[in-house]
This record gives C-alpha cells, sequence and structure tokens, in this order.
C-alpha cells in the first residue's frame, strides 16, 4: 500500500508518556500497511453499517462532516465537564468555540443544532444553571450510543494487535468518558484539513458515509490489486436507499459525483471502484485508528490517576 501522505501532528501534541498497559500506539502510515488493518476495517465497517440500520434517526447526526463535527464537540464538552465541573459546560457559545477552528459551523448553525438536537431528546438542560445562559447535558442514551462507538474501534484495534482494549472498557467504561475528548479533538485537527477529493463527495452527504463503507466493505488489502479498477460487490441504489431511509434519486447522485470523478463505475465486469478511492478511505480510516490508540492509551493513564490520586 502506498504511505499515508498524512503523518498528523495531532498525534504528537497530545500523546504524553508512555501507556500503562500494553495496549501500543500507531501512526496513522504504520498501521494502515499492517497485515491485520483489513480485518480492523472488515469489523468496524460492518459494525457501523449495523447500527446505521438499525438506527436511521441517530446516526444522522455523525454521518456527515459538519454534524460529525458539532456532535462530537458537544461530546467534549459534555463529558470534560462530567469530569471537572469547573471546565466550561455545554452551551451555544463554548460549542462555537469548540468547533470554530474547523470553519464548518457558524454561531447561528450551533444554535439551532442545540434546539434541533434537545427538542428529539439527545440533550437536556443541565439543572441549577443560569437560563439566560443555557447549558446542556448530553443524555444517557447519547452516551450510551458514542460508547458503543468507541467500543467498535476499539474492537478493530484489538484485531491488529489483540491487546483487548474493549475488554478494558467493558471492566471500567468511565475509561471511554477520558476517551472521548482526547480521540474527537484529535479527529478535529484533521477535519479542519479538506478532506481527499476522492471521498469528499460521499463524507460531506448525510447517508454518504453509509455508501462508502458499502462500496470498500469486503475488499482486500491494496497489495493485492493489480489494476486501477478494484471490482466490488454492492447493492443495488434501491436497497440502499431503503437501508437508510432516503431516496434512490439520492443515493443515485451522490453515485454519479464518485462516477463523474472517475473513481466508480461499471463495465462488464461488474462494479468497481478507483484504486484512488481505496487508498483513500484505508489512510483515512488509518488516521481514526491511530488517533484511537492514542486517546485509548492517555485515557487510560487519566484513569488510573483520577481512581489512585
Amino acid at each position: 500500500m502506498a504511505e499515508c501522505s498524512r503523518t498528523h501532528a495531532a498525534e504528537d501534541d497530545i500523546r504524553t508518556a508512555a501507556p500503562l498497559c500494553d495496549a501500543p500506539t500507531y501512526r496513522a502510515d504504520i498501521l494502515a500497511t499492517m497485515p491485520k488493518f483489513m480485518d480492523c476495517l472488515t469489523f468496524s465497517n460492518q459494525a457501523l453499517l449495523t447500527i446505521h440500520k438499525q438506527m436511521q434517526r441517530e446516526v444522522r447526526y455523525v454521518a456527515d462532516m459538519r454534524r460529525w463535527v458539532l456532535t462530537h464537540g458537544a461530546l467534549i464538552l459534555h463529558f470534560s465537564y462530567q469530569l471537572d465541573p469547573t471546565t466550561p459546560p455545554l452551551t451555544a457559545t463554548n460549542l462555537y468555540r469548540e468547533v470554530e477552528a474547523t470553519g464548518m459551523a457558524s454561531p447561528n448553525t450551533v444554535t439551532n443544532f442545540l434546539k434541533e438536537i434537545e427538542n428529539l431528546g439527545y440533550i437536556e438542560p443541565l439543572p441549577d444553571r443560569n437560563r439566560r445562559n443555557r447549558a446542556y447535558r448530553m443524555t444517557e442514551f447519547s452516551e450510551r450510543m458514542f460508547y458503543i462507538y468507541l467500543d467498535i474501534n476499539l474492537g478493530g484495534l484489538d484485531l491488529v494487535d489483540g491487546a483487548r482494549r474493549a475488554d478494558a472498557t467493558r471492566a471500567d467504561p468511565k475509561i471511554l468518558t477520558h476517551m472521548h475528548p482526547i480521540f474527537a479533538r484529535l479527529m478535529m485537527i484533521d477535519h479542519a484539513a479538506p478532506p481527499p477529493p476522492s471521498l469528499a463527495p460521499l463524507i460531506n452527504t448525510t447517508i454518504g458515509i453509509s455508501i462508502l463503507n458499502e462500496m470498500t466493505s469486503g475488499v482486500g488489502s491494496l497489495s493485492n490489486a493489480h489494476d486501477d479498477r478494484i471490482y466490488i460487490s454492492m447493492d443495488s441504489g434501491s436497497a440502499m436507499a431503503q437501508r437508510y431511509g432516503t431516496s434512490r434519486a439520492n443515493v443515485a447522485r451522490l453515485l454519479l459525483k464518485v462516477q463523474s470523478a472517475g473513481n466508480f463505475g461499471k463495465d462488464e465486469k461488474g462494479q468497481w471502484i478507483s484504486r484512488t478511492l481505496l487508498h483513500d478511505y484505508h489512510c483515512w480510516q488509518a488516521i481514526k485508528f491511530a488517533h484511537t490508540s492514542t486517546a485509548f492509551a492517555q485515557a487510560q493513564k487519566e484513569r488510573s490517576q483520577a481512581r489512585h490520586p
């Protein structure tokens, strides 16, 4: 596999002392070349697709980059406040400050987003706060959803190295409370940069990431590919539209954008994606899992210090 071009100083900014357990941390470019990285991708890919099928309404809040940033920004403030009530709580002003560097939201966007997720029951007012500066907390359901998301990432990494991170968080879920703000802030640094052009039409839309996961599901390592076209097995547009609660026309429009860029098509052998798209997808995923490894190591250390000050 070609080297991933983004090595991400973000990891070096937050990584501190060595982890307390045997779970290693990784650089994205190294992780993407490891023999079992494809097992990691296949596991997480299938787990996330299953969740999208079951929870279409909830998944839309992390299914495009803007919503991903806003949702995880809100979670950063929520979990940080939960760990230390002297830190800023989740308010519109604080959330805008948290995500401002990504360039993905205005103050009005943030305010409207909070109103929307409050109406849907994903956040609730923080008790005993001044109502003029309305503060929120995530509901128990929202916390559980993102614990599942982090556990999927950890389970994928465990397939790479057998480090049993997911076992550690099942034994002590509070590790995930420490882990999320570290992980999300690392990811926020990356989201301030434009995504790879081959992925942009998909990851900037509500159902696009799930379609991208469908395209790449079950595709092996690039080292086994000897052509610019990688042949895939993907459901029809109608089946995907039904599965993800959208229209067939919407799915067709997304696929046409990818096809117009030369990264998807169909010929006598079947449907294919470009080598470029698959390479960019592997690198993009490797960055997420590298940040997951760093965040887990740091979170486990913080949790140990909190329990044994």
